[in-house]
């Protein structure tokens, strides 16, 4: 756990880093104060309940906190707002897409930020907020939770790119070699998206309820960047729902691909077994009863006909693998 107390109204305005959430005891809602803390780590459980008891939380936002699995919203508490939102991983892998959860508690002079895992959204304002806490905790803790929520949206929009990046890659593969592993790239693909978008829409939501102007402990002048967000969420919205009618096309295109390819390899073993047909018959009438056949002195003769035979099938295998048939 981290925290940043902060004194505007002194001559020299500063900041102070505290680690014990015991110094917080009693600063809620006072003035000439303003702070945010920030709780992650090993012992996250302990240290929620902690700054729950001393700020006086509601047992209902010390809960929903502490659960892992949440969908993006916003409760008013009489004291604060309850902000959850989810960032997704940037680190993911085809098939593996994850989201994280990070809560915030939006009083009238703090802000508070819960989150299991390290976010280098956090890591970076806290930067900012050291180095320039007049800029940010100076201009009110709704600025603050502002400038968290928006650097969690932003970090969408790499995440974005890579999808983007990975369909232009299997609509290429598509076109050049479809196989049963791509096919399998393009389910894994489609169910990252449906995560990702899972949590944008009700994210967006929440961005719209921030907004209004009946939301409390967020001033007039703020409420215009959190429509920001929302604008931002809504752009992210429908490059993912452009997204899945291009992933939706890959794999369209991909059956396609297959039924042609089955079409040519029906095509050519039918070719194989029209020139047999007549053969084969001509072959059955005669039976091949001629007094004349060399072969039928010799002593490896049948030996020798099975080796044709043998070979015969192993060459045609070896063409239909050549050719992806099988």
């Amino acid at each position: 756990m981290k925290g940043f107390l902060y004194y505007p109204n002194e001559p020299d305005p500063e900041i102070k880093l505290e680690k014990n959430p015991e110094r917080f005891k009693g600063k809620a809602n006072q003035r000439g104060i303003s702070f945010w803390i920030d709780v992650e780590g090993e012992e996250f459980d302990s240290e929620v309940k902690k700054v729950g008891e001393i700020l006086d939380l509601h047992p209902l936002t010390i809960e929903d906190v502490l659960t892992a699995e949440s969908r993006p919203i916003v409760k008013t508490f009489r004291d604060y707002l309850y902000i959850l939102a989810r960032i997704p991983d940037q680190t993911w892998k085809i098939g593996e897409m994850q989201t994280y959860q990070l809560t915030l508690v939006l009083g009238n002079n703090y802000l508070l930020s819960f989150h299991r895992k390290n976010l280098s959204s956090t890591e970076q304002l806290g930067e900012k907020v050291a180095r320039d806490p007049k800029r940010y905790l100076g201009r009110g803790v709704d600025y603050l939770g502002y400038c968290l929520l928006d650097s969690l949206v932003e970090d969408y929009f790499p995440v974005l790119d890579r999808l983007e990046d990975e369909i232009d890659r299997i609509e290429d593969e598509v076109l050049i070699d479809p196989d049963e592993e791509l096919l399998a790239e393009i389910s894994d693909l489609r169910s990252d998206l449906i995560e990702i978008q899972r949590t944008v829409a009700p994210q967006r939501e929440m961005a719209a309820k921030l907004a209004r102007p009946e939301t409390k402990f967020i001033s007039d002048d703020r409420k215009i960047y959190f429509r920001d967000i929302q604008d931002d969420l809504a752009r992210t919205s429908d490059l993912l729902t452009n997204y899945r009618e291009l992933i939706g096309g890959a794999r369209d295109m991909y059956m396609t691909a297959m039924s042609n390819r089955m079409n040519e390899i029906m095509k050519t073993l039918t070719i194989v077994a029209t020139i047999f047909i007549p053969l084969t018959f001509i072959a059955g009438i005669y039976g091949m009863n001629f007094e004349i056949m060399p072969e039928l002195g010799w002593d490896w003769g049948y030996f020798g006909a099975l080796g044709l035979m043998g070979a015969t099938t192993l060459g045609m295998l070896y063409y239909f693998k050549k050719k992806n048939w099988f």
